[in-house]
C-alpha cells in the first residue's frame, strides 16, 4: 500500500490485529525483510513496516539526511493512519530511528524494540563506513553487498545456511522486486548514521523496552547494545551468540524474545 503524504509517498503493508507495532528496517533494505519475524509480531499484534525514504518502493528522489527526518517520515505514516501510540520496533539503523522517535516525539512510544543497534559514534563503525564509501566510488552496489554481507552473518552460518543466504541476495534483485537503494542513497544513509548520538538522553526514555544483541556481531559491535540498555531505564537485555543477522540466524530465539515482550505488554 502507498501512503501519500503529500510531498513524499511511503509504501507499506499492514497485517495482524491487536496494539500496533511500528517496524523501521535497517540500512539499505527494505520492508520484505521483516518476513521472519511477521508470525512473531502477528501473533498478538498489529505489524505496520514501511519502506523508508530512498528505499523500495517509498518516494527515493530526496533520502532523508538526518536520522530526525526519517523519524519524522515515520510519524507522518502514523499520522496517516491514525495511529496515536505504537511500539516501535527498529533494528540496525531502524534501531537509531526508533531511539529518536523516542526521543523526540514521547508521546506517540508505548513501547520500544531495539535491534542490534547503537545510540553514540563508535570509531569502529566510523571506519567501516569510510570503507563502504570507498567500495561504493570505485566498485558496484555488489561489490558494496558482498562486502556488507560478510559482516551480516557468522563464519559458521555460511557453511550451515549458505543456502538460505544465497536465496536472501537472488530475492535482492528477483522480478518484480523492488528496485535497490542507489549509491547515492547509501551514501546519504551512512552520512546521517555517522550524526546519530543520542547516548546522553536515552534516560529520558521511560517506555518498557526490549534490546536485542549479537556478542559476535561485525556490523554494529555488542558493547553498543549494552551502552543502550544501561542507558534506558528499567530496559532488558536479550544477548544471541550470534552476529548482526541474528533474527534470521538465530530465528527461534529471537522470535521468541520478542513474542515474550509483546505478550507482557498486553
Amino acid at each position: 500500500m502507498l501512503a501519500d503524504l503529500g510531498d513524499i509517498q511511503l509504501d507499506y503493508w499492514d497485517r495482524g490485529e491487536g496494539p500496533p507495532v511500528l517496524g523501521v528496517m535497517g540500512f539499505a533494505l527494505d520492508k520484505r525483510f521483516w518476513a521472519a519475524q511477521i508470525p512473531a509480531v502477528t501473533a498478538g499484534n498489529r505489524f505496520i513496516a514501511f519502506d523508508n525514504r530512498g528505499t523500495g518502493r517509498s518516494s527515493r528522489d530526496n533520502p532523508p539526511t538526518t536520522i530526525d527526518e526519517a523519524a519524522a517520515d515515520a510519524i507522518r505514516l502514523l499520522d496517516h493512519l491514525e495511529i496515536e501510540r505504537t511500539t516501535v520496533f527498529g533494528v540496525s539503523m531502524g534501531g537509531t530511528i526508533a531511539q529518536r522517535i523516542a526521543l523526540d516525539y514521547p508521546e506517540r512510544v508505548s513501547a520500544l524494540i531495539l535491534g542490534v543497534t547503537w545510540a553514540r559514534p563508535l570509531e569502529y563503525m566510523l571506519r567501516r563506513h569510510t570503507l563502504g564509501r570507498l567500495i561504493l566510488r570505485v566498485g558496484t552496489l555488489e561489490d558494496f553487498s558482498q562486502s556488507a554481507l560478510l559482516q551480516m552473518f557468522t563464519p559458521r552460518f555460511f557453511e550451515l545456511g549458505v543456502e538460505l543466504i544465497e536465496r536472501m541476495i537472488a530475492s535482492i534483485d528477483a522480478p518484480g522486486a523492488p528496485p535497490v537503494a542507489t549509491a547515492e542513497t547509501l551514501m546519504t544513509q551512512l552520512d546521517a548514521l555517522d550524526k546519530h548520538d543520542v547516548l546522553a538522553d536515552l534516560p529520558r526514555i521511560d517506555v518498557p523496552t526490549l534490546v536485542l544483541g549479537g556478542r559476535m556481531d561485525m556490523t554494529v559491535p555488542y558493547f553498543a547494545s549494552e551502552e543502550i540498555a544501561g542507558a534506558i531505564p528499567g530496559a532488558k537485555l536479550v544477548t544471541f551468540e550470534t552476529g548482526h543477522g541474528c533474527m534470521i540466524e538465530e530465528m527461534d530465539a529471537f522470535n521468541r524474545a520478542v513474542t515474550e515482550f509483546l505478550a507482557s505488554l498486553r
